[in-house]
């Protein structure tokens, strides 16, 4: 027995319509993963492997930053070297200067240059990386030298010698000084005036503590260096000192004020160089991270490759049969919109 069914041209003139819309969201979906090399819904195309995607591009992510934090702290390093060789050269060069001239005339070249040394050298203090105070410690935010430090340790100074002998440095009354005497008031009253508390008090705002950074995923490093640390505590002594003015000691007491600087001066450089092979072995550490962060970076590209990278063949196979199909889809349409039963009626 024969039936027959009834077709919609309405049904016949959706179809291709309702296709096209998916076929049109498929083409841009291949065109993205074709542009990216990669899935455009990775959920989708791993399923249960999703998780491990997300683990790798996380962990991509976290090396990076790692590489973004080695560099800023590469520069501060490089900064801060920079610094200490110019304090390690202006504390050797004035070690030389002083050990070649004779003993009567040592102390008042040592006042000659004394302010221009403290000037220097807070000045290096105070130097400043990215917006960042090299010598601060952890505290980074403000420069650690106090303002007008300088000048307030050499009043204290002078303050202290009128206090212990009754008298300033320029008295003549000084050259009855016993060598004893300047000894034990340099050693003990002005020293104590570079330890602590006193240090903080007229000096630093730094804090002692220095800075570290995580330079891979298990290491992390020294990477500054705190302006209380002793050798610049040694240099800034030694410029007070000689800014006294104690030319009109005895020459016995002369030679004892030039002794106490020139140690000083000596110490400082040697405790500066120590700190310059802290930091670079601190920079080697930072250059040998990189090198297995970027091994590290390799290996994990390669594998959120394998996982997510698309076969650029056959996204475009796939974007040629949709484009093709669409076009068909859009030609029916047209031809479907023509028909009409006028044109069979007569």
């Amino acid at each position: 027995m024969m039936t027959t069914n009834y077709i919609s041209s309405l049904s016949l003139l959706n179809a291709p319509r309702s296709a096209s819309g998916r076929l049109q969201a498929e083409i841009a979906r291949t065109t993205q993963e074709i542009a990216e090399g990669r899935y455009a819904d990775v959920g989708l195309a791993l399923g249960g492997q999703v998780g491990r995607s997300l683990f790798l591009r996380q962990s991509a992510a976290e090396i990076a930053a790692l590489k973004d934090g080695n560099g800023l702290a590469s520069s501060r390093l490089s900064a801060s070297q920079g610094a200490l060789q110019q304090m390690q050269k202006t504390a050797d060069a004035q070690f030389a200067a002083l050990t070649g001239l004779s003993a009567d005339k040592r102390v008042a070249a040592m006042a000659a240059s004394a302010d221009d040394t403290l000037t220097a050298l807070t000045g290096l203090l105070n130097t400043t990386s990215n917006g960042q105070a090299l010598f601060g410690g952890t505290n980074t935010a403000q420069g650690p030298i106090r303002d007008g430090a300088a000048a307030a340790a050499k009043n204290a100074a002078l303050s202290a010698f009128q206090t212990a002998f009754g008298f300033s440095p320029s008295d003549p009354r000084a050259a009855g000084l016993t060598a004893a005497q300047v000894q034990n008031f340099l050693e003990g009253t002005v020293a104590a005036q570079f330890a602590d508390p006193n240090w903080g008090t007229t000096w630093s705002q730094a804090s002692t503590g220095t800075l570290s950074s995580r330079i891979s995923l298990s290491e992390t490093v020294t990477t500054s260096v705190s302006a209380d640390a002793t050798p610049f505590r040694q240099l800034a002594q030694a410029a007070v000192v000689a800014s006294l003015g104690l030319s009109g000691l005895s020459a016995d007491a002369q030679a004892v004020v030039s002794g106490r600087v020139t140690g000083l001066l000596s110490k400082g450089s040697a405790g500066l160089v120590s700190a310059q092979a802290d930091l670079g072995r601190s920079q080697a550490r930072i250059a040998d991270a990189n090198t297995r962060l970027d091994a590290q970076s390799t290996l994990v590209a390669k594998e959120i490759s394998r996982l997510e990278a698309v076969d650029p063949a056959e996204a475009k196979t796939r974007l040629d049969a949709a484009t093709t199909q669409l076009q068909m889809s859009y030609a029916l349409t047209a031809q479907l919109q023509n028909l009409s039963l006028v044109k069979y009626l007569g």
